[in-house]
């Protein structure tokens, strides 16, 4: 199955692994990824048009620059959404901007979180949440949120290589909207109302309001996850969790809150 280099190994695994297991319950069948004999995924790298199984497939440059600059775009993309400009990561000095990069690269935790830190609105209010939701597909269906349409990721490659029989489908559909750090404190949140940023709201934005704001149909509740669960970083993630919260402590290196749906309805 092609994976999606530009996306975070953690991500990967949470959309083709955990989410096709019980997140609840351990398996003491299958073998603990802490154990050092045990991977996620068995990979193969392919860096040219050299077979008929990986010509369907947009291959990468073999360069780590290519990697970079997907980061760096993504943590702009991931900024503007918070602060409603790239102010921040654009004033970052010459060598916090390579330290963002190189920190990630080497695993470097405390030098990320203080460039990180000096990301976040601080004397301002959020304006939105930079969140995605994936949801593993396994057919072409398509999915409809709140406002009938939702955006998928690479809808122009995947009608273009639509899988075959020999070809697994393995499809992710992302939904991406606006969605504000609080809601309108005397009303259910409604589409509009999360993308709204008047400051007479203060009812912080919780992970399951925004969940059922755009996908009613599987998270009918906004406190308990009936149809579906919400993943992040290899757990199930409380429906009660506030989302400004979730995006300052537990985003991807990019700012990304990259949460996966599990169906377990």
């Amino acid at each position: 199955m092609p994976l999606k280099w530009h996306l975070p190994i953690g991500l990967l695994y949470d959309i083709y692994v955990l989410s096709t297991q019980d997140v609840d319950h351990h398996d003491t069948s299958r073998p603990s990824i802490s154990d050092s004999k045990a991977v996620p995924f068995r990979l193969e790298l392919h860096f040219s048009q050299s077979s008929a199984s990986t010509q369907r497939l947009n291959l990468i440059t073999p360069s780590p620059t290519v990697v970079h600059d997907c980061f760096i775009n993504s943590v702009k993309e991931a900024d503007f959404l918070r602060s409603g400009t790239a102010k921040p990561i654009m004033s970052l000095s010459a060598s916090d901007s390579k330290l963002l990069w190189s920190s990630t690269q080497e695993n470097d935790l405390s030098v990320f979180a203080r460039i990180h830190a000096g990301l976040l609105p601080t004397n301002t209010p959020w304006r939105n949440i930079p969140l995605r939701i994936y949801l593993p597909s396994t057919n072409a269906t398509p999915i409809t949120g709140s406002e009938g349409t939702v955006t998928t990721e690479n809808e122009a490659e995947q009608s273009k290589n639509k899988p075959t029989a020999s070809q697994p489908q393995g499809q992710i559909r992302v939904i991406q909207s606006q969605v504000s750090p609080y809601i309108s404190a005397s009303t259910a949140p409604t589409a509009s109302q999360m993308r709204s940023t008047s400051s007479v709201q203060s009812t912080p934005q919780t992970l399951g309001t925004a969940l059922h704001s755009l996908l009613p149909s599987l998270f009918p509740s906004r406190r308990t996850p009936i149809l579906a669960k919400p993943l992040l970083h290899g757990a199930s993630l409380p429906m009660n969790a506030v989302l400004e919260e979730v995006a300052s402590k537990a985003c991807y290196a990019d700012g990304w809150v990259n949460i996966v749906v599990a169906i377990t309805g």
